[in-house]
């Protein structure tokens, strides 16, 4: 069995709706230089999740994402500063029922301020795969090719005679 290096990504962003996406972009890319693109979809749907749960509920500070590959699961965690309204464990049904039914286990919990929120992707046999580079796009030249001479047919010569 093969033993691969474990890798850790971590990123701290400000809370607001319109990050979520890029969020999650960087996040997939990531992955995808791990060689874990059959897990970036899971992945970053649930990272997608609860960063939205992090920007309803945030204090206004900041959210920190990790990312952690152990060379057979993938954890992926949000912490934030939490406001005092929100429940001190658990997510909202909507949130905890989705991130069950994606991931392999999630769980919360509260240390000082910070409410940490985090899942786990379990990698199947042959979920690694390796990026292979894509062929590059063919020049201007190449592309558009001079047509071959087209045969005149017998019946419409140049030079006939009415």
């Amino acid at each position: 069995m093969l033993h691969e290096t474990p890798r850790y990504y971590h990123v701290t962003v400000e809370p607001a709706p319109e990050r979520v996406g890029q969020v999650q972009r960087i996040m997939a890319a990531h992955l995808r230089y791990w060689g874990l693109q059959r897990l970036a979809g899971s992945a970053t749907r649930g990272l997608g999740l609860l960063l939205e749960l992090a920007v309803e509920g945030s204090a206004e500070t900041r959210v920190e994402i990790e990312a952690w590959w152990t060379g057979q699961h993938l954890i992926s965690a949000v912490s934030y500063e939490g406001t005092a309204t929100a429940p001190a464990h658990g997510l909202p049904l909507r949130c905890s029922s989705q991130i069950a039914a994606m991931s392999d286990g999630w769980g919360s919990c509260v240390q000082n301020a910070q409410r940490i929120v985090w899942f786990s992707l379990r990698s199947r046999t042959g979920d690694r795969e390796v990026l292979v580079p894509k062929r590059p796009m063919p020049t201007a030249s190449e592309a558009r090719l001079l047509p071959a001479a087209v045969p005149v047919p017998a019946g419409l010569g140049a030079g006939r005679a009415s």
